[in-house]
């Protein structure tokens, strides 16, 4: 074993109280729940975490933040975080469409109320379970919206989930907005020792700011759902209890040192199943369309080789990837992968830098058929930086130098 391992693994036992003995059985429990190897250095560093978890949770005085409160800290980091979206989009384009089509189709279906505007109030007509319910009420819902001169309300009409559990909003007026940012997560959540990924997911205002680095440690305070591997954000708690690890002072309880923890082992370790080879990724994309959809992500890996800086209406910034280990195609031309790149993730590199992406992919139907698959990036860890990104050059506007 290493020496330094070694080492580290007797001064845990001795703040533990353990010997060294059982601290080294401890160790190789860790690393064979994580699936690591004794002498991978991400079982140090999974010690170190049990270490300082273990610490805190002798400090911690009786009866006060159990492992059966509803929230839980998390310690770990992210290998991909999406933006936020419109959930009620697709669920209210349907409703007025439906409502455009059939107006009364629309109502019966329970998909839209109408409302009428009436002496001190609005009068709203709607269809529930069958049965035509009508009411008085003050003001509009938010979601409320005019079409050809008519009010209607669009409904939530999802009475059960496919889980079999009951929607407490059915019948209910859709809101007009309701975000939602879903991501995955690689770490120990509660008084779990263990690291492995969780599917991540934050709904409402909360989620809106909340946009830490990939791969970066951090901790934060989450809901666990203890049937799955899903953890959610919540309310403002969530984004308020974000603290990035880097951040915190050495001698803080909640610090880990971190620095030999190698990323690219992880995923190739943990995540091997996602990861596709560049010229693989419209064969994959397929693949993918028979996953959950929390699941419908891909790792690959490439070497930028275009990018634009410059922000489309939705944020996005392009960088094209390539694999240089493959042959190129020069008469085809499609030897090049496009990455959509969210505002919130940060480009700190230049072309010719290798880097990993995590995303969705996408495919359009052009006109002669499927266009390239391309991919909707929410996370990117730079596996070898080559200068910087190119700056987005700015026209001189006639007139701008009328005063000079």
């Amino acid at each position: 074993m290493d020496e330094k391992l070694k080492n580290e693994i007797e001064q845990g036992a001795s703040l533990l109280g353990l010997s060294a003995e059982d601290a080294l059985g401890k160790y190789e429990d860790i690393c064979k729940e994580n699936g690591v190897e004794k002498d991978n250095p991400i079982g140090l560093g999974l010690w170190r975490s049990h270490v300082a978890q273990s610490r805190r949770q002798k400090s911690k005085p009786s009866g006060g933040g159990g492992s059966n409160q509803l929230s839980k800290k998390a310690f770990g980091f992210f290998i991909s975080l999406e933006s936020p979206r419109d959930t009620m989009v697709w669920n209210r384009n349907k409703a007025k469409e439906e409502y455009a089509r059939n107006a009364d189709a629309a109502l019966e279906s329970g998909l839209i109320a109408t409302a009428e505007e009436t002496d001190g109030g609005w009068k709203i007509l709607r269809v529930f379970k069958g049965d035509y319910q009508e009411r008085i009420v003050k003001t509009l819902p938010d979601g409320a919206e005019e079409i050809d001169g008519n009010t209607i309300v669009p409904l939530d009409a999802t009475e059960s989930y496919p889980n079999g559990g009951k929607n407490r909003n059915f019948g209910k007026p859709l809101p007009a907005k309701e975000f939602r940012r879903t991501g995955v997560f690689y770490g120990m959540v509660g008084d779990s020792v263990e690291m492995k990924p969780y599917f991540f997911s934050y709904k409402k205002d909360g989620c809106l700011d909340f946009a830490p680095n990939c791969f970066e440690y951090l901790h934060m305070v989450v809901i666990k759902n203890e049937n799955s591997d899903d953890i959610y954000g919540y309310t403002e708690v969530t984004k308020s209890s974000l603290v990035m690890n880097v951040n915190l002072d050495p001698e803080n309880s909640d610090y880990r040192d971190m620095s030999d923890f190698n990323y690219v082992d992880t995923l190739t370790s943990v995540f091997s199943n996602k990861i596709t080879e560049l010229v693989d990724i419209d064969r994959q994309h397929g693949n993918l369309a028979m996953l959950p959809v929390k699941e419908r992500y891909v790792i690959t890996d490439g070497t930028v080789c275009n990018m634009n800086m410059t922000p489309f209406g939705n944020g996005n910034r392009v960088l094209n990837i390539t694999d240089l280990n493959a042959e190129f195609d020069y008469e085809g031309g499609n030897n090049m992968t496009t990455c959509w790149v969210p505002e919130h993730i940060e480009i700190d590199f230049g072309i010719g830098s290798n880097i990993i992406v995590i995303g969705r992919t996408s495919q359009r139907q052009g006109d002669d058929g499927p266009e390239p698959v391309t991919i909707n990036v929410s996370g990117i860890l730079t596996v070898e930086r080559v200068g910087s990104p190119v700056e987005i050059e700015q026209t001189e506007e006639a007139g701008d130098d009328w005063f000079s």
